[in-house]
Order: structure tokens, then C-alpha cells, then sequence
């Protein structure tokens, strides 16, 4: 009889200690099918949003030839003056800054370089905020000493581009969730929140370049600068669950 009820005390003890084990021991997990890449449906869309540009910088070149580099520097800086004054006075120009100034020797070529003189090149960024007075400040500049124009730029202000950008992800995020609905539809699966969400957006401001055909326009008759609409365009990628 003991030596039974020592057998059943063993036989508790190692079912005890098994339970023990069973309570404690990592489990062994293998997922099938729930991992980040295996349970999202990942898509992305272009959106696009469409406006006039508010916003345009002329850059124009004031170039200045003479026998000493003193005397050059003192003419071209008596005509940018004259101009500057010029171009605040036209009532169009919002700001007028110095984009670049280089002073240079001009040299001949015969067998050997000689100096002939020195040319200083003193350029200007024009910035306006009236779009249809563009040739107008073109014009201004050209007849007060400007014998270079290099480009016109065309952009929008900061808060211009933010409303577009929000259109153009709005658009974006719209054609992401129809696309992502089509391919769950499609693929059998159920569709969930989305779990991550990126963006990316830009725009590229259109350039006129032709500094000959806007010095020759200023003087025929007045200049016609007329801009396109700018493009903005967002791009989203959306990653949503899926069952």
C-alpha cells in the first residue's frame, strides 16, 4: 500500500512539473499570412491642381564698357541707379535687388590678347506681383539702361502654393482610396484603415527665356508677357490593412 501511494505521489509530481512546463514554456508561433507585408494593400496616386501664378521675377542685365574699370564701374553704376528709380516709380515693382555683379577685363585678339578695356555687368532681380504689367516692367527696363534681359520667372507666393498643395493631396488621397477599393474588390479581400500614408508634391514654375525678342519687342510696341496656368502636382502612397 505504501509503495503504491508512493507511486502516486510520483505521478503527481511529474504532472504537476509537466503543467508547470506547459504554464511557462515560449510558445512556438508561426504567423501565416499577418505580417506587416502580408496583411496591407499598398497603392499610390498622382493628384494635380491647376492656378494663374502670382508671383513673377524678371532678371535683367545692365552691361557697361569703358577704358579704365573705375570709369566702368562709375557708369554702370550711375545708369542701375537711374534705374532702380525708374522701376520703384512705375507703380508695378515690388522689390529690386543685385542677383549678381562681376567686373572684367575685354580683351583683342590679334596674335597675342591685348586689354582693350574692362566691362562691369551688374544684374538685376525685379520682382512683381502684377502679372499683366509684366511687359510693362520689361519695357521700363529696357528704356532706362537694361540692354540685357536674361529670363522671366513665374511662380506662385507661399500661401498659394500651400492651398494648391492641399488640392492636389486631396485629389491624390481620393484616387488612392478608389484604386485601393478596386484592387480588394478584385483580389477578394476586405478592406481596413489605412495604416501609413506618405506624400510628396511640387510644381515647376514656367521660365520665357530670349533676351533679343524682348528688346526688340520693347521697342516695336509695348511687350505682351502672358504666363500659363502652373501645375502642382502631390503624389500620395497609402498602405491600408486588409482581411
Amino acid at each position: 500500500m505504501e509503495k503504491m501511494n508512493f507511486f502516486v505521489i510520483i505521478l503527481v509530481l511529474v504532472l504537476a512539473i509537466g503543467l508547470v512546463a506547459v504554464t511557462y514554456a515560449k510558445p512556438q508561433v508561426v504567423n501565416v499570412g499577418t505580417s506587416a507585408e502580408q496583411n496591407t494593400l499598398d497603392v499610390s496616386a498622382d493628384g494635380t491642381a491647376f492656378a494663374d501664378p502670382d508671383v513673377a521675377d524678371i532678371f535683367v542685365t545692365v552691361d557697361t564698357r569703358a577704358d579704365t574699370a573705375k570709369q566702368a564701374q562709375e557708369q554702370n553704376a550711375a545708369t542701375v541707379n537711374s534705374l532702380r528709380m525708374a522701376l520703384q516709380g512705375s507703380g508695378l515693382v515690388k522689390e529690386v535687388t543685385t542677383s549678381s555683379y562681376n567686373i572684367y577685363p575685354d580683351y583683342s585678339y590679334d596674335g597675342e590678347a591685348t586689354v582693350t578695356g574692362y566691362v562691369v555687368s551688374h544684374s538685376l532681380k525685379i520682382s512683381t506681383e502684377s502679372m499683366t504689367g509684366v511687359g510693362k516692367v520689361l519695357d521700363v527696363a529696357v528704356a532706362n539702361g537694361a540692354n540685357r534681359v536674361d529670363y522671366v520667372s513665374f511662380s506662385l507666393s507661399d500661401d498659394k502654393a500651400e492651398l494648391l498643395k492641399k488640392q492636389a493631396l486631396a485629389s491624390a488621397v481620393s484616387k488612392a482610396k478608389d484604386k485601393a477599393k478596386s484592387l480588394a474588390l478584385a483580389s477578394g479581400v476586405t478592406l481596413g484603415r489605412p495604416v501609413h500614408v506618405s506624400e510628396s508634391s511640387y510644381y515647376q514654375p514656367p521660365i520665357y527665356y530670349g533676351a533679343e525678342k524682348f528688346a526688340m519687342d520693347s521697342v516695336a510696341a509695348p511687350t505682351q508677357v502672358v504666363p500659363g496656368e502652373i501645375e502642382v502636382t502631390a503624389t500620395v502612397a497609402i498602405s491600408y490593412e486588409i482581411s
